[in-house]
């Protein structure tokens, strides 16, 4: 039986992603964890306690650019290269626990994610501020490295620090929402438009 917490979150997560959160009882998530109705509760009173726990978990915590690169005085061309391999590794993990083999509706693990973030909005408690905090860590992320290219020379002086800023996180954001209806975002296709951002700015 199931009785570690890490263990309860992964396997909630599972349900919560290919189920909106109305039809996810707890019911459906004690038997994805092997454990009772009265065994969840005993780690979360209550499923929105456990929804926020999966959140904070899964997109939060798992998405902050501190968990998942690091700039550590790199150059932008450094820093690209390290990007892609933060999302890789993060998308692997994802990916992997999404893929359970029950795809009735021939969708990838992405677009599951993606929908389970959609109720991030939806159910998460007071999360509109949060999620601007989300979004604005990975902006100035690219904006202290970009900056710092800029005052190095890497990149051309006339660069808009915070436009350029705004190319590289829509691509990612823009390509993941749209390759996730089919097969999942393609990470060669990022890097090689990464690349090309790149070599637009470069000096």
């Amino acid at each position: 039986m199931i009785t570690n917490r890490e263990e309860v979150l992964e396997n909630a997560f599972k349900v919560f992603v290919k189920m909106n959160y109305e039809k996810a009882s707890f019911t459906e998530i004690a038997k994805a964890c092997g454990l009772t109705r009265t065994g969840i509760i005993h780690y979360y009173p209550c499923k929105q306690d456990l929804f926020v726990a999966v959140i904070d978990k899964f997109i939060f915590h798992l998405h902050h650019p501190g968990n998942k690169f690091s700039t550590s005085e790199s150059t932008l061309a450094e820093f690209i290269e390290r990007y892609i391999e933060g999302v890789t590794v993060s998308m692997k993990k994802l990916t992997t626990l999404i893929s359970d083999g029950d795809n009735l509706h021939d969708c990838s693990p992405n677009f599951y994610y993606f929908h389970f973030f959609s109720q991030v909005r939806m159910y998460y408690p007071n999360v509109r501020q949060k999620i601007i905090q989300y979004y604005q860590n990975d902006y100035d992320l690219w904006i202290e490295v970009i900056q710092r290219a800029k005052a190095n020379k890497e990149i051309r002086a006339d660069i808009d620090i915070k436009k350029a800023a705004t190319m590289f996180r829509q691509m990612y954001f823009g390509l993941s929402y749209e390759q996730s209806f089919l097969n999942g975002l393609d990470i060669e296709e990022l890097a090689d438009n990464f690349r090309y951002i790149y070599s637009l700015l470069k000096a």
